[in-house]
């Protein structure tokens, strides 16, 4: 199981964000994930809205409408080769959180 939290760094409060939309620069990503703790930050790509250290990267493709797919983000992992890992998601509501 994947766990995942999306902060904005304002000032160094780490606000939790409820809507990618409210991302701003200086936000980063925590995840938890087959026993790795990653903290990526929030990097600017014109197609599509990622998060990367430039090993790890969680990214959203934009749909055909221009929007960031929610539903099925990547976690792609740098291999050691050269070769990109990717790892399909799909995200689950966590209705306590709603």
């Amino acid at each position: 199981m994947l766990e995942m939290v999306i902060r904005n760094n304002i000032n160094g409060d780490y606000t939790i964000i409820n809507s990618l939309s409210e991302i701003k620069a200086g936000a980063f990503i925590n995840i938890n994930w087959n026993k790795k703790k990653l903290m990526l930050p929030f990097s600017l790509k014109k197609d599509s809205l990622s998060f990367t250290d430039k090993k790890w990267e969680w990214k959203y493709t934009l749909n055909q409408d221009g929007y960031p797919n929610f539903e099925n983000p990547t976690l792609y992992e740098l291999l050691p080769s050269g070769e990109l890992k990717e790892n399909l998601c799909h995200l689950i509501e966590n209705k306590e959180n709603v």
